[in-house]
């Protein structure tokens, strides 16, 4: 589940007693995460389902997701996700990844094509990314 904050038109101050505290709790609202991508365990789950991806769907999925809301070029798709596996920057791999995996999310406008630019993965409340860090020690 994600908290959603929907705050009215007027400014609300912190609260400063506990029915104060309640009223901002009748503000919030839960909705479920339709969407979850565990970039750990390399699982994509939609509506609490498994859904099964190829290694190169999951490794977009996953370089457009860590950049959320940003705009990536193909190049940096080619050269990031496919490694330079020698593909010219005109071929249509990448729009037919790009096809498939958007079969396989529930929403359609999850990842934007922006034309002539690259591709957008649009973060919303109903998508869920997570990541845990790696931490490594120099010695």
């Amino acid at each position: 589940m994600t908290l959603v904050y929907t705050p009215e038109t007027r400014p609300v101050e912190a609260p400063t007693s506990f029915e104060d505290f309640l009223e901002v709790l009748a503000g919030l609202r839960l909705s479920p995460a339709s969407t979850h991508i565990d970039l750990d365990h390399r699982r994509l789950e939609v509506y609490g389902s498994s859904v099964k991806l190829s290694n190169k769907e999951y490794e977009l999925l996953a370089y457009l997701a860590q950049r959320a809301d940003e705009v990536v070029s193909r190049d940096e798709l080619l050269e990031s996700v496919w490694y330079g596996e020698g593909l010219e920057t005109q071929t249509r791999t990448i729009d037919a990844h790009i096809r498939r995996l958007r079969a396989k999310l529930p929403e359609t406008d999850l990842i934007s094509t922006l034309r002539g630019q690259g591709y957008r993965f649009n973060s919303t409340p109903t998508v869920r990314v997570s990541c845990t860090r790696v931490h490594t020690l120099a010695a």
